[in-house]
Formats: structure tokens, C-alpha cells, sequence
């Protein structure tokens, strides 16, 4: 097949499984097994950890929001920030993070108040999923908010002395409620530096966030995990064999 045939096709099947993955239809030629052993759905796909899709998806949309920081010109952005070690703080909430190495997504200083660092943390989420199922937007939307808010909020605030900001969003590009304020204020910021108008934007930041979405979640579903055995550097003998070379 022709190269430029061969890379039609494949965004074909791209764009139909995005249209197939949106409205929740079910995809007919998908594997039936993961190489996990679990049947294999779309569901499935955006849930598996095995091949480190999910974290793919998780660190694309974390590298995003520092890329958009970095180009509104706030200072001191960076991913993956240590928060302070504990000293002997307590917490009301038992699910808080109280891990020495705990880590926020990204940080920088002055998104919401001069001088003072604020910290965002990324979850991204499937509506399709079992457990939110039942759930409207607007209801997964904000267990998803709070589940972030317990385990970091009062930390970053009583420690960091910082800001905390949840990101949700979904696989299908849709975003929560502090996502949506956070990139207002993106947007406002981008447009002075850009010298453009907000609404433009704004346009281009959601767009950004939903092709990062998009692909990723293409990614989990069309990614390979099938196993493979792995031999040691070392064993010589089964290399040769299992590669069957001839001497």
C-alpha cells in the first residue's frame, strides 16, 4: 500500500473512532483479548495500566498546562514540584496526602495572587467508566473535584502556604468547573501577550487541551499490549536461539 494511502487510512479509522468513542457506540474491530487477559473494549482500553497508556494520557494533558503557563509568562513554572516534607501536621480529612515524597502536576507563582505559587493537579477521567456511569457531568465532574481537593488542598495551603487548583477533565475533551476558570484566565492572559482577541484564545487553548485528549485516548485504545518475554543482556545462548542466528 501506497505511504500516502497507508496514512489516510489510518486517520480515517482515527477520526471514526473518535466519533465512535464520543457518542459511546461500540467499535467492532478491537481485539477481543488485552494482553492483560482481561476482554478487551474501550472501556477497557482507557482503563488497563498495562503499556503506561493511561499515565501517557495523564502526563500529555501535565505538560500541556506548563507549555500554556510558560507562553502567558508566569514565573517560576515547573513539573512534577516536591511539596515540603511534613512536620508534624495533622489534617481533618484521613484521605489527605501525607506522603514525605508527594508531588503536585504543576506549579508557578502568581496565577491567582501576586507572589504566591499556585499548584494544579491533573485527573483525567472517563464518563463511560462503571463507576460514574449513573452519574451526570456535572455530578462526576465534582466528585472528581473533591477527590483532588481532599488529598491535596489542605496540605498545599497549610504547609506550602500556596493555592490549589483541581484540573478534571474527561477522555471524550470535556473539562470541570476549576478547569474552565483556569483557562479563562489562560485565555485573558494569552490574548495580552499575543495581542489577540480572548475569544480567539480561548478557542485555542480548549482546542489544544482537546486534541491532547483526543490522541492520547486513541493511543490507550489502538496502543499494543501484548506481552513479551524478555531475556537477560547475558544469557547469550538464549539470544542466539531465540533470534536464530546462525554461526
Amino acid at each position: 500500500m501506497p505511504r500516502e494511502e497507508h496514512s489516510t487510512v489510518l486517520h480515517k479509522r482515527d477520526f471514526l473512532d473518535a466519533i465512535y468513542i464520543r457518542y459511546g457506540w461500540e467499535i467492532n474491530d478491537l481485539e477481543t483479548t488485552c494482553g492483560c487477559g482481561a476482554a478487551f473494549s474501550v472501556q477497557h482500553a482507557l482503563d488497563c495500566g498495562l503499556g503506561g497508556y493511561r499515565t501517557l494520557q495523564h502526563n500529555e494533558v501535565r505538560d500541556l498546562v506548563a507549555e500554556i503557563l510558560r507562553e502567558t509568562k508566569f514565573a517560576g513554572v515547573e513539573t512534577e514540584p516536591q511539596l515540603q516534607p511534613l512536620s508534624g501536621e495533622s489534617f481533618k480529612l484521613k484521605s489527605a496526602n501525607k506522603d514525605e515524597d508527594a508531588r503536585s502536576d504543576v506549579k508557578c507563582v502568581g496565577f491567582w495572587r501576586k507572589m504566591r505559587q499556585a499548584y494544579f493537579d491533573v485527573k483525567v477521567v472517563s464518563p463511560f467508566a462503571r463507576s460514574y456511569f449513573s452519574q451526570t457531568h456535572k455530578q462526576l465532574y465534582r466528585t472528581a473535584e473533591q477527590a483532588k481537593n481532599r488529598e491535596y488542598k489542605a496540605r498545599i495551603n497549610e504547609v506550602e502556604h500556596a493555592d490549589f487548583t483541581p484540573l478534571v477533565f474527561t477522555t471524550a475533551g470535556g473539562m470541570a468547573p476549576q478547569s474552565q476558570l483556569v483557562v479563562k484566565r489562560l485565555s485573558t492572559l494569552l490574548a495580552q501577550v499575543r495581542e489577540i482577541a480572548p475569544s480567539i484564545a480561548a478557542s485555542w487553548i480548549r482546542c489544544r487541551f482537546s486534541f491532547a485528549l483526543l490522541r492520547t485516548t486513541l493511543i490507550c485504545l489502538r496502543g499494543t499490549r501484548k506481552r513479551r518475554s524478555m531475556c537477560s543482556a547475558n544469557d547469550v545462548e538464549r539470544a542466539v536461539h531465540e533470534c536464530r542466528i546462525e554461526y
